[in-house]
């Protein structure tokens, strides 16, 4: 099997080295055509915390870019796998369900909402809708507390803030088990597990402290239930252990941070 990704970090590495699989990189719908790849994962995106300030950036390759690829792969019959958030929700309820009413708070929870519908109706997808998706490098949505714990020695956080993590090396095996298995459609990537608690244990293995704050009640947490009827289940605090005893420990901490 042939599958193309939009780009060349951190999650398409995962996803490269978790497949019996020939991987390729596009960066265009001509090249979509030129591949001809059995399955497209839109692995390229502008980050939330960029995408507020560059809203024309963000639009641009989170939704438009990833449609027009994504038409280019329909075309041909290929699958295209969508990587969403959970950002696209508003925190008030939590346990986010695949069929719970979208409401995002900020322009990049939009941009994927608009990615989600408009590669959905397109028909052969899988759009994951992952938790916060972290490394000790990764730019995800955990990335300045985790820098703060490495390099200050302490972290800030909201004791009333909840959410569901993956870790991009547990995204890619999900990715990989999820096609094996055929799955399409829309589906939660990510255990539940409260902003602190994450930070705690990361705490653990960097040698750091958290300070715990009151703030307003959020819950971004997912439902992963139907995740598990694929015989899959994401575990944030395995997958804290496992991030942080590999790189962390092993490689001495030496040029795993982006400072």
């Amino acid at each position: 099997m042939r599958v193309a990704v939009t780009d060349e970090g951190e999650v398409s590495r995962e996803i490269a080295s978790s497949g019996n699989w020939e991987v390729v990189v596009i960066d265009s719908p001509n090249k979509v055509y030129q591949v001809k790849p059995d399955v497209i994962v839109h692995t390229f995106e502008i980050p939330y915390y960029e995408a507020g300030t560059r809203r024309d950036k963000a639009w641009t390759y989170n939704a438009w870019m990833a449609i027009n690829i994504a038409k280019s792969g329909h075309k041909i019959g290929a699958l295209n796998v969508y990587l969403s958030s959970f950002m696209i929700f508003n925190g008030r309820r939590g346990f986010y369900e695949e069929t719970s009413t979208p409401e995002p708070l900020n322009y990049y929870g939009i941009t994927k909402l608009a990615g989600e519908i408009g590669i959905s109706a397109l028909g052969n997808y899988l759009v994951l809708r992952t938790g916060a998706i972290f490394s000790l490098s990764y730019r995800g949505f955990l990335f300045n507390h985790i820098r703060s714990l490495l390099l200050k020695g302490r972290a800030v956080c909201n004791r009333e803030f909840y959410l569901s993590l993956v870790s991009t090396r547990s995204l890619g095996r999900v990715i990989s088990s999820l096609l094996s298995k055929g799955a399409t459609g829309v589906i939660n990537v990510g255990g539940r597990i409260s902003q602190c608690e994450a930070l705690g244990e990361i705490a653990k293995y960097s040698q750091g402290h958290v300070i715990e704050r009151e703030g307003p009640k959020m819950d971004f947490s997912l439902d992963d239930w139907l995740l598990r009827t694929f015989g899959i289940k994401t575990s944030p605090k395995n997958e804290i252990r496992e991030t942080f005893v590999r790189e962390f420990h092993d490689n001495e901490r030496k040029d795993t941070v982006v400072t």
